[in-house]
């Protein structure tokens, strides 16, 4: 397993073993539906086999990661359980005492586990609702529960803002500066910008980060939690935090610890952006976009097939292919531009 320092090695499909005809066919559809997506990343083993960039885009362009921020916020509750500052049982209250007035006796049930978890037993999520001036702890712990904590899935962005408040409640630092001492500079990734209310990281989203900041963590996914000879987080949480805890409804995918299982383990943001650890395969796939449609098909169907066909000579490079996504993706950025910015 190759780890990077400032960047990733490179691996020709032959080297990985991976059809690159397969590889063709996934850049033809993504022309063909005219997909906006702005970057995509695929290492097998630590090694760049593509990568491929948009019009304005490049593998340090930072940008909002949407719900791809809660596995970090999953990370970060990992390492601290590592240091047996936390642990999955603690009641979530016992971190608010001198926050709220009042709360319901309800939540004295509740757990860091169901949070982790999103089944704290809301009937919705009031955290876009917040705003500066709002005590939102008062409002989290004040809001009636409609089934007892860790029997039902609701997903949940104030689950997530709660996880990182327990993370400035135990460290005395914010989220994003306790993950830039334990987790970023370890992977050799630049501390990132991250959206906060009242000195709290959302931990929910809002994390900008670049794409190969997105392979690194999800190499680290792969890897069990170790970077070169250092454990970051322990594999015995980071295979608690993957198991199926809890299914999404109407779906065959389950929720683990702020990671998506199913054949695979996933971290997933709004407008399709994804990083894929697909230890099967020994593949992280990694994707950030501005796309409604479903492109999940793109790895299901393409990649995935790709490896287990296995190497077959084919005639075309994937530089081209590459090339030409560029080119054909500027009036796809034009256009978003002009849609989210004017």
């Amino acid at each position: 397993m190759i780890f990077p320092k400032l960047d990733f090695n490179k691996k020709s499909c032959k080297d990985a073993n991976i059809n690159k005809g397969l590889l063709v066919d996934m850049f033809n559809r993504i022309e063909n539906e005219k997909f906006n997506i702005h970057s995509m990343v695929l290492l097998h083993e630590g090694s760049v086999v593509f990568d491929a960039y948009a019009y304005g885009f490049n593998q340090n362009t930072k940008s909002n990661v949407y719900s791809v921020s809660k596995s970090f916020t999953s990370v970060a509750i990992g390492i601290l359980i590592d240091m047996e500052l936390i642990n999955l049982e603690n009641i979530v209250l016992f971190y608010f005492t001198e926050d709220v007035d009042s709360y319901l006796k309800e939540y004295e049930q509740l757990k860091i586990k169901h949070l982790l978890t999103m089944t704290v037993g809301q009937e919705k999520d009031l955290f876009h609702d917040l705003t500066p001036k709002d005590n939102p702890f008062e409002i989290f712990f004040n809001q009636p529960l409609v089934s007892e904590p860790g029997k039902t899935f609701l997903y949940s962005n104030f689950a997530s803002f709660i996880l990182s408040a327990i993370v400035t409640k135990v460290t005395g630092k914010s989220l994003n500066d306790f993950l830039n001492e334990y987790l970023y500079r370890e992977i050799n990734m630049e501390k990132p910008s991250w959206d906060s209310i009242n000195d709290y990281t959302f931990g929910c989203s809002g994390l900008n980060i670049s794409l190969h900041d997105m392979a690194r963590f999800g190499h680290l996914i792969l890897n069990d939690g170790k970077w070169q000879d250092k454990q970051i987080v322990s594999k015995e949480y980071l295979d608690d935090a993957t198991a199926k805890h809890i299914p999404e409804p109407g779906t065959p995918i389950f929720y683990g610890y702020h990671f998506w299982v199913h054949n695979y383990v996933m971290a997933a943001g709004l407008y399709k952006q994804y990083i894929i650890i697909d230890k099967r395969n020994n593949l992280v796939f990694a994707m950030q976009a501005y796309e409604e449609r479903d492109v999940l098909g793109l790895y299901n169907n393409y990649i995935v097939r790709a490896i287990e066909e296995g190497w077959e000579y084919c005639d075309y490079s994937l530089r081209d292919f590459t090339r030409k996504f560029y080119l054909n993706s500027k009036p796809l950025i034009e256009k978003e531009n002009e849609e989210r910015y004017g």
